[in-house]
């Protein structure tokens, strides 16, 4: 069984999308019968999920994590099938087939409509290990004309039920500013809550730091509904990805985006590493989660010293990129502006001018004679094509690869920037062109990647995810304390090696391990500070980080208190923690007891200070958690340390 593909808007992008779901394996066919129901469970690490279809209709009936057995979906809950705007769309079941190859389960649901001519896929995946189960939807048109699709379809509809009062929790994206994370107590209380596009599109609950339950999906607009009830601790979680109307041609195939319904046995923060777990062992951009020395260390285009305004023109000699790479950078990126104080590019052609590259623009030949790898920005859209359309689709796709082919970039850089329309998609149909153009650079060309910098990063959904290396986090690059802030509420749902840091000084230990706390981009230096942290970040922050578990044992950074993240790569058995005392009018002083998280309580971790080397040692999980560990010495305004953590079956940190 494998969906056609087809030409289109949407068509492409559904196909590239259902490769991995749609691969062939042993499938036992089940033929549709109305009169009889037919039920499938789907089970990972952490998840066991049932499904049903009866009378044609199509039930969540049972969500519980297999350790706590707690069924968070003790009564059928309909899952939404597709609607149209002014039509009563009548959706039969035609039966369905399961395949257990591949890496874990799927189960796939096929439905048809009689007027207009549809067919449907729900396809139903569980992976072994860690992790949610997985739905996404395929509708082809097999009518005579295009049909529509409005902004009232929902992916999902499922009424969970806890044990006790719910915890609600979701966060920003954040492009710029403080982070912020939204919790909401529920059970006992009638709430509806709207959650839109401004947030990383995962809902978590939790009952009593004990077991909970999420729901997300993996598109880059919409949001979520919440209901809950006065008399029980119940909540309604709809998913709404689609924001407007979207039309779907004859022969062309409709994508309703992946929806993620998952359970887990913890609190909050292991809820959400279960996931980031899952994410990256099976959605991550391939060449991220493949090549170890990735993400690379990344670094602005300009003399040492330039403080983030890039200076490169055809003119900067090839000693200043050798001196770039021989501090420690592994990339450079050549933004918007170039070393004239005008846009690199005019008249949105992303087309270099000759009298500032007399040469040729050979600013990626002389980062690959350094050793180094080429970012290079072009945003907007490609002479303003419009990316809702299959022309402007195919213009920019064209631009980019033609750009790639002449060794003009390693990794494209894009930003909402000077477009008249979606610069960044903001439609069904431009959101789809771009992850198409995606998808297409990524199969065909394997060097190529993708540097996300969406106005700070607006674009952090699971879709963009899948195929970015990283992410700007934080438009606002002057301020160490949003940045971390923004690492503390992003970390929640993205794994923190696609955040990248933007703050861009590196003179102190403070800026350098703020920079540290995910994917790095700073000024142009070459300093010792820089020098010291940047081969620690190689050789041990980086390993961690592929993979990591991000544990928030500290308060969100305000600028003033103490603040810090804890990680711990289970593959590796190394962790490390990162705390920060940014000023002397910190509430706990210069001395802390921090609690760790997530360890084994029977094993013994070696603890090694960076700076107070006096305070290494040794001591076990259950000691890590219950006593902590005193931080002292931490005097004067911007303190910092890091401690590295090697548990028992780790191999020794370098």
């Amino acid at each position: 069984m494998k969906l056609p593909e087809r030409n289109g808007i949407t068509a492409g992008l559904a196909f590239m999308l259902a490769v991995n779901v749609v691969a062939a394996g042993t499938e036992k066919e089940i033929s549709g019968v109305e009169s009889e129901p037919c039920a499938w469970t789907l089970t990972t690490e952490d998840t066991e999920l049932t499904i049903t279809v009866e009378s044609n209709t199509l039930n969540v009936t049972r969500l519980l994590n297999p350790a706590r057995k707690w069924n968070w979906a003790p009564a059928p809950s309909p899952v939404p099938l597709p609607v149209m705007p002014g039509k009563r769309l009548k959706w039969d079941f035609r039966g369905a087939s399961e395949d257990k190859e591949g890496g874990g389960q799927r189960v796939t649901l096929r439905f048809a409509c009689t007027e207009p001519a549809l067919e449907m896929q729900s396809v139903w995946r569980a992976w072994t290990g860690p992790g949610p189960v997985e739905n996404e939807v395929f509708i082809v048109n097999n009518s005579a004309e295009s049909v529509a699709y409005g902004s009232d379809i929902v992916a999902a509809g499922v009424e969970l039920v806890a044990d006790g009062p719910m915890l609600a929790h979701w966060a920003d994206k954040t492009p710029a500013g403080r982070g912020r994370v939204h919790e909401r107590m529920l059970g006992g209380t009638n709430a509806a809550i709207s959650i839109g596009t401004a947030a990383i599109p995962l809902v978590i609950l939790n009952v009593a730091s004990n077991h909970g339950a999420y729901v997300g999906f993996e598109w880059e607009l919409g949001g979520f509904k919440l209901q809950s009830q006065a008399d029980t601790p119940r909540l309604k979680v709809s998913v709404h990805p689609i924001t407007g109307a979207a039309t779907s041609g004859k022969g062309e195939t409709f994508l309703i985006p992946s929806v993620y319904y998952g359970a887990y046995a913890g609190d909050i923060d292991d809820g959400a590493n279960r996931f980031k777990r899952w994410f990256w062992n099976h959605k991550i951009t391939r060449s991220l989660h493949d090549n170890d020395n990735e993400p690379w260390v990344e670094m602005c285009m300009s003399e040492p010293g330039g403080g983030g305004s890039s200076s490169v023109t055809g003119k900067t000699p090839q000693s200043i990129y050798d001196r770039l790479a021989a501090a420690g950078a592994e990339c450079v990126k050549f933004d918007y502006w170039d070393g004239t104080g005008k846009g690199w590019y005019t008249n949105r052609d992303w087309q270099y001018r000759p009298e500032v590259w007399p040469d040729g623009f050979d600013f990626a030949a002389k980062a690959h004679r350094a050793g180094l790898k080429a970012s290079l920005y072009m945003g907007g859209t490609y002479k303003d094509v419009d990316l809702t359309t299959m022309a402007g689709r195919d213009a920019e796709l064209e631009a980019v690869l033609s750009r790639y082919e002449q060794g003009w970039f390693d990794m494209w850089r894009t930003d909402l920037y000077n477009a008249p329309s979606e610069p960044m998609p903001s439609t069904y149909q431009g959101v789809a062109n771009f992850l198409y153009i995606q998808d297409h650079l990524i199969r065909a060309r394997p060097g190529y990647r993708y540097e996300n910098c969406c106005n700070g990063g607006k674009y952090k959904g699971f879709a963009i995810c899948r195929r970015m290396t990283f992410c700007t986090m934080n438009d606002v690059a002057s301020d160490p304390a949003l940045t971390r802030s923004t690492y503390y509420s992003c970390t929640f749902g993205i794994n923190p090696v696609q955040l990248k840091s933007d703050y861009g000084p590196t003179g102190t230990p403070y800026d350098m391990r703020t920079h540290m706390l995910g994917a790095i981009l700073s000024w142009a230096t070459e300093t010792p500070v820089y020098r010291e942290h940047i081969a620690l970040y190689k050789s041990r922050q980086r390993p961690i980080l592929r993979g990591a578990n991000v544990y928030h044992i500290l308060p969100m950074a305000d600028g003033v208190n103490w603040d810090g993240l804890q990680y711990h790569n289970p593959d590796r058995d190394w962790g490390s923690v990162f705390l920060f005392k940014p000023s002397i009018k910190a509430t706990d002083g210069d001395s802390k007891v921090v609690r760790l998280k997530g360890l084994d309580r029977k094993a013994t971790y070696k603890l090694t200070f960076q700076d107070r080397v006096a305070l290494n040692g040794a001591k076990t999980g259950a000691q890590l958690m219950d006593e902590g560990i005193t931080v002292s010495g931490m005097t004067g305004d911007r303190a910092s340390e890091i401690i590295w953590i090697e548990g028992p079956a780790a191999r020794p940190m370098p």
